[in-house]
């Protein structure tokens, strides 16, 4: 197979790792017009646009992940790079200003730390020989040795471990070849005492990805274990992906997963790591799942309507941030009026300063009154 053919296959591949894009909105769900094309991937970065050059260095792979496609039972065409190839065909699309970054990851070749040299081979000769000073995002290989984590971690500005499920239980179900707490857990550990110890290692920090819906895993069992990793191992990121079952896997014909299930999962991780809630503050249903129909914001302001309506000329910025339709920007905002003795005296007004009316305004007093009821 030509180099040129190998590297579609592979960027293909990389497609179902979650790099940079949170979807906190579940009607901007990810789309099939989102896919790389020949190793471009076009992620979001605040309001930029950033193409990424996204990639496996190999699709073959010696685990039985029954999500993916990846998997060492799935019969499907298999491809490699070695590292020179793919250090010089970055640097390629790099020079010519295709790409402002890459994002790096891999199947299984032989073992964890043959893959993790191969990989650190490949991202070394970008920074050694080719003198590339750009982004790198390199996935660390579960199983992998503390030094391969170390040296990736002194090359790489962001490193990653799909940790895939919330619970040990939740994992023996997608794969009889990962040990949980051995290969990732503690992999986990490692790369938070590194970084902790010094910061230029990976100095844009780590994040995880688990898989929604092909378990049986909850949402209370999502984000209790979100909740743990942003506590104990300082995760910046917890990627949700959703479940879509792929002809040829061993969950080929698992029901999919709900897209909006993962922006809710989004929506309820903000409020721990934005807004100071704690785990016990979200609302979750007699299946401990969140509602699909509201964030989770919103529901849990609604179950506790004692606190409102609150006005938004005395209110604190903590007890602003509270409020549905009113984020952290537009809470600043009112409270920098509120410094400067100014005071709101409309919704329009509200608007303006960037909250949702639509949201919030059962739950605030402006100019004396407010909406009383749901409408």
């Amino acid at each position: 197979m030509s180099t040129y053919k190998d590297l579609q296959v592979l960027s293909d591949a990389a497609y179902y790792d979650r790099c940079n894009y949170v979807n906190y909105n579940v009607d901007n769900v990810l789309k099939e017009t989102d896919k790389i094309k020949d190793g471009i991937y076009h992620a979001k970065a605040g309001n930029m646009d950033v193409p990424l050059f996204k990639v496996l260095l190999t699709n073959q792979c010696n685990n039985d992940c029954a999500y993916c496609t990846n998997c060492m039972n799935h019969k499907y065409q298999r491809a490699r790079l070695s590292p020179e190839a793919l250090a010089r065909i970055y640097m390629k699309y790099y020079e010519n200003g295709t790409v402002e970054g890459l994002f790096l990851s891999s199947g299984i070749i032989k073992d964890a730390d043959s893959t993790m040299e191969e990989m650190i081979e490949a991202v070394s000769l970008l920074r050694n020989k080719y003198s590339y000073k750009g982004y790198v995002h390199l996935k660390i290989i579960p199983g992998a040795s503390k030094d391969h984590i170390k040296y990736a971690m002194q090359l790489a500005d962001r490193v990653s471990i799909n940790i895939e499920a919330a619970t040990r239980d939740g994992l023996s179900d997608l794969s009889s070849t990962k040990n949980y707490d051995k290969d990732i857990l503690k992999r986990l550990d490692w790369i938070d005492n590194l970084h902790r110890r010094n910061h230029n290692l990976a100095s844009s920090g780590h994040t995880t990805q688990i898989i929604v819906g092909a378990n049986e895993e909850t949402d209370e069992d999502i984000l209790k274990q979100v909740y743990h990793l942003t506590q104990k191992y300082d995760v910046l990121y917890n990627y949700f992906s959703n479940f879509k079952p792929l002809e040829g896997t061993p969950l080929e014909n698992h029901e999919a997963g709900d897209p909006r299930r993962t922006g809710r999962l989004y929506q309820a991780e903000y409020l721990f790591t934005k807004y100071n809630y704690n785990k016990d503050d979200i609302i979750l249903d007699d299946n401990g799942n969140l509602e699909l129909t509201n964030d989770p914001k919103y529901t849990i302001a609604l179950q506790h309507m004692e606190d409102y309506p609150i006005d938004v000329n005395t209110a604190k910025y903590k007890e602003l941030i509270r409020v549905p339709g009113i984020g952290l920007k537009s809470a600043r905002r009112i409270t920098h009026l509120q410094k400067e003795n100014k005071k709101i005296t409309s919704l329009k007004q509200l608007q303006q300063l960037g909250a949702n009316i639509k949201k919030c305004k059962i739950f605030v007093k402006v100019g004396g009154s407010y909406q009383s009821t749901l409408i």
